[in-house]
């Protein structure tokens, strides 16, 4: 069974991206610059203005989660990738590669190699029957071919609970009785 919010933000505040780098000490006091993470993770400020009825089943799985509780989020517009984004190069063996980001829509997916469309491609990982994580090509690339996608995901987060949940009410004459109350809160994408 799922559970099923829809919510108008007011505010979407600028996605925040983390894609933190390691620096090792290697020979003599060279740097090596190694990936932290597999993928970058993302975090959304939201904050939603509405009647207090249509803010408290939000609030109410926010309090559900806490933090711990894992919920997917449809990123507001920043899960969808509207315009083809480079995720491999060919290097001519190759035929599985990562995608930039984790439960993309198998529906959505549209491949690209040198920016023609492609159709020769399997999805790998995710559920197997609606996201992936990871795609086959039935050949491997060219060398130096470069391989784009564009797509739509859904986002597994956690709610941030350093920044408390705020619940609110506007006492001014001039804002609409529809928007007195507003909720305030942050989602953190999890890389697991």
């Amino acid at each position: 069974m799922s559970y099923t919010i829809f919510a108008s933000p007011l505010h979407v505040l600028p996605q925040s991206l983390d894609m933190p780098t390691i620096k090792d000490d290697l020979g003599g006091g060279a740097s090596q610059y190694r990936r932290q993470y597999l993928r970058p993770l993302s975090s959304w400020e939201l904050e939603m203005p509405g009647r207090k009825e249509l803010l408290d089943p939000l609030m109410g799985l926010l309090q559900y989660a806490q933090g711990d509780t894992p919920i997917f989020f449809d990123g507001a517009g920043f899960a969808e990738e509207t315009a083809p984004i480079l995720f491999g190069i060919g290097i001519g063996s190759i035929t599985d590669y990562r995608l930039p980001h984790r439960f993309v829509f198998i529906a959505s997916l549209v491949i690209y190699i040198n920016g023609a469309v492609y159709p020769n491609w399997t999805p790998l990982g995710g559920d197997g029957a609606s996201t992936c994580d990871a795609i086959r090509f039935d050949s491997g690339l060219g060398v130096n071919s470069m391989a784009a996608a564009k797509y739509r995901r859904k986002v597994k987060c956690v709610l941030r609970t350093e920044d408390k949940v705020t619940r609110g009410r506007v006492f001014r004459s001039s804002v609409p009785t529809e928007s007195i109350h507003h909720l305030r809160f942050i989602l953190e994408e999890v890389s697991s």
